[in-house]
C-alpha cells in the first residue's frame, strides 16, 4: 500500500512540473541570452580582403562613411578613407586598392572585431598556421627591424595582390591587403633603390632570399629568386656598393616599377622616352632609358629586353661606372641659339651660403627628420594644408621632447604613470614651424584631456634620435620660396641614453650638422633615404614650411 502511494505521488509531481511551461520557457531565454552573450563577446570576424579590387560605395555599404575628420581624400582621382577603429581604405579613381588593418584609436571601442584573410589583430601566427596548414608558404621577403618587429609580404601571382604582415614575437599587430601596381609596397620592391648603396652582406641575403653567392677580386655576384640563378646582383668586392642587378623570372621584384611579364608600353610610361632602342637577330628589342631611383640619390641605366610585346628581362646597372663609350649614343642635333635663363628660373642658392648659415639649415630640417615626419604610409599629398591634424599634433610633441627644454613636459600630478605637455606648447611649434593652427584633439599614442597631452610614461626616455639632415640643394624659385633638396643620414654611433651636458656626445651631435663639403669624417653615417622640402617666411619672418615630400626612406 505504502508503495502505491509513493509511485502516485511521484507521478503527480512529474505532472505537475510539466505544466508549469512558463518555467521552461525562463529556461530556453536563460540559453538564448547566454548565446547572445557569448557571441557578442566573440563576435564573427568581417572579413575585409573582398572589398580589394570593389567600389569605394561597396566599401561605404560594409564599413559606413568615416566622419569628416576621418576622411583625408575624397575626388574624382581617388579616395582616402580612415576609420578610428583602425580600418584604412585607400582607392585609385572608385575602386578600392589598399586595404590596411591596425590597432584602434586610443579610448576607441567597437563591437565588431576585422579580419583580412581570416587573420585579426593580436592573433598568434604560428598558432594560426599550425591550425591552417598548408595556408602559407615561405614569403617572398622576410624582414625583421631592429626593434624586433617583423614584416612577412606574401605575393599572389594570380589576384597580384601582397598580404604585408606585421609581427611582434609573433603576435599579428598589422596586416596590409594592397593591390601591387602602384602600392607603398612595389615601391619598397624597386630593386633600382639599391644601386649605389653598399649595404651589409647579410642585409642583402635576408632581404633578397639569396640562394648561391659567387666571389670574385672585382665583383661577387649573389643570385636569388625561385628560378635557378635567374636574377642576380653584383656588388663591388672591395667596398660593397651594388653596380648591377638584373631580373628575368618572377614578378615579386620590380625595377622602375617594371616587372617581368609586363607589357612593353608600360617601360615607356613609367620611364619616359628611351635614349637608346636595338633590335636582335633573335627578335628582342633593348630598350635603354636613364633613371633615377627614389631610395638612392645614385642615377642608373634600365636596360629593358622584350619580345612579342611582353617584358622577358630588366638591368639596373650604376651609371658612374660605366665609361662614355659603354653609353648609348646620343644623336646630334643641330644646335640652338643660347638665350638667356628666365628670370623664375630656380637657381641654386646653397654654394653661396656662409658655414653658419649652411650648418642652420642642416639643424632646422633635422627637426624634422629626426622624428621621422612625413613617413606616415597615410600621407597621400605632401601639401602641408593636406597634411591631418594627427601629422601636425605628434611633430610637435615629439620634437618638443627631442629638442625642447626639460620642462616642455612633466609627471601628471595625479598620475604618476603619465607624462604630459600644454597645449600652447604644442599650438607654439605647430605655428612656428608650419604657420597653421590646429583643433587640439586625441591622436594615437597621446590623449587629450583639459588642456594637455597625457602619454604613458613608461613609453619615454630622453633618447638621442640618430637621425639627420644635410641639405644637397637649396633652390630659390623666384617667388619668395626656397626647394630644399635634403639627403637624411643615420649616425652608426649608438649613444644610448643622451646626456645633453656631455661635451663629447655634445660635440658628436654637432658634427651631424657640418656641411659635407667641409671634409667631415662621415664613415659613420649611413645614407637613408631623401626628401623634398620647400619653405617661406612667416610673417614674423620665421623659415615655416609649406610642402614636405619624404622622396624615399631606405
Amino acid at each position: 500500500m505504502s508503495i502505491e502511494i509513493t509511485n502516485q505521488t511521484e507521478t503527480v509531481r512529474k505532472k505537475s512540473l510539466f505544466k508549469k511551461w512558463w518555467l521552461w520557457l525562463i529556461v530556453l531565454i536563460g540559453v538564448v541570452v547566454i548565446i547572445g552573450i557569448l557571441s557578442y563577446s566573440n563576435p564573427e570576424p568581417l572579413e575585409l580582403s573582398d572589398l580589394s579590387g570593389e567600389s569605394k560605395e561597396s566599401a561605404i555599404t560594409k564599413l559606413g562613411k568615416p566622419d569628416e575628420p576621418w576622411i583625408v581624400r575624397d575626388d574624382a582621382e581617388g579616395f582616402y578613407y580612415m576609420y578610428p577603429f583602425g580600418v584604412t581604405m585607400f582607392g585609385n579613381g572608385n575602386s578600392v586598392s589598399e586595404i590596411t588593418l591596425a590597432p584602434a584609436e586610443e579610448g576607441v571601442k567597437s563591437n565588431k572585431v576585422y579580419s583580412i584573410l581570416g587573420m585579426t589583430l593580436g592573433m598568434n601566427f604560428n598558432d594560426y598556421t599550425e591550425q591552417n596548414p598548408g595556408v602559407f608558404r615561405a614569403p617572398n621577403l622576410d624582414l625583421v627591424s631592429p626593434e624586433g618587429q617583423r614584416s612577412r609580404m606574401y605575393h599572389d601571382k594570380q589576384e597580384d595582390t601582397i598580404l604585408n604582415l606585421l609581427t611582434e614575437s609573433d603576435r599579428i599587430v598589422g596586416v596590409r591587403y594592397v593591390r601591387y601596381a602602384n602600392s607603398d609596397e612595389s615601391s619598397a620592391l624597386d630593386l633600382a633603390n639599391y644601386i649605389g648603396n653598399s649595404p651589409a652582406e647579410q642585409q642583402l641575403i635576408s632581404e633578397f632570399g639569396v640562394t648561391s653567392t659567387v666571389t670574385g677580386n672585382v665583383d661577387n655576384t649573389y643570385y636569388f629568386g625561385q628560378a635557378n640563378k635567374a636574377n642576380w646582383l653584383k656588388s663591388d668586392a672591395a667596398n660593397g656598393q651594388i653596380r648591377e642587378i638584373t631580373i628575368t623570372d618572377g614578378r615579386f621584384f620590380n625595377i622602375g616599377g617594371q616587372r617581368v611579364g609586363d607589357a612593353t608600353e608600360h617601360a615607356a610610361a613609367a620611364l619616359g622616352t628611351a635614349i637608346s632602342a636595338t633590335e636582335e637577330a633573335d627578335g628582342v628589342t633593348v630598350s635603354t632609358f636613364e633613371y633615377s631611383a627614389p631610395n638612392t640619390l645614385n642615377d642608373c641605366i634600365v636596360e629593358i629586353r622584350s619580345s612579342n610585346g611582353k617584358i622577358v628581362a630588366i638591368r639596373a646597372t650604376l651609371q658612374s661606372t660605366l665609361s662614355n663609350s659603354l653609353l648609348p649614343p646620343v644623336e646630334e642635333k643641330e644646335s640652338t641659339p643660347v638665350t638667356e635663363e628666365s628670370s623664375d628660373t630656380p637657381t641654386d642658392t646653397w654654394p653661396t651660403l656662409s658655414l653658419e648659415q649652411q650648418i642652420e639649415f642642416n639643424q632646422y630640417f633635422s627637426e624634422f627628420s629626426s622624428v621621422n615626419f612625413g613617413t606616415s604610409p597615410y600621407i597621400k599629398d605632401s601639401a602641408i594644408n593636406s597634411y591631418s591634424s594627427d601629422e601636425l599634433i605628434r611633430f610637435a610633441i615629439e620634437r618638443n621632447l627631442k629638442f625642447g627644454q626639460d620642462n616642455s613636459y612633466s609627471f601628471n600630478p595625479k598620475n604618476d604613470n603619465e607624462l604630459i605637455m600644454h597645449q600652447d606648447l604644442v599650438a607654439e611649434v605647430i605655428q612656428q614651424f608650419f604657420g597653421i593652427q590646429v583643433k587640439h584633439k586625441s591622436i594615437s599614442g597621446y590623449k587629450y584631456k583639459d588642456g594637455f597631452y597625457g602619454w604613458d610614461a613608461y613609453r619615454w626616455t630622453y633618447t638621442d634620435s640618430n637621425l639627420f639632415s644635410q641639405v644637397q640643394r637649396l633652390l630659390d624659385n623666384q617667388d619668395g620660396t626656397l626647394t630644399a633638396e635634403i639627403g637624411v643620414f643615420q649616425d652608426l654611433n649608438d649613444y644610448g641614453s643622451f646626456n645633453s651636458e656631455d661635451p663629447d656626445h655634445l660635440q658628436a651631435k654637432a658634427i651631424r650638422y657640418q656641411p659635407q663639403s667641409t671634409g667631415l669624417d662621415a664613415s659613420h653615417f649611413s645614407y637613408t633615404g631623401t626628401v623634398k622640402a620647400t619653405i617661406k617666411k612667416s610673417e614674423s619672418n620665421d623659415w615655416i614650411v609649406i610642402d614636405y615630400k619624404v622622396e624615399s626612406m631606405y
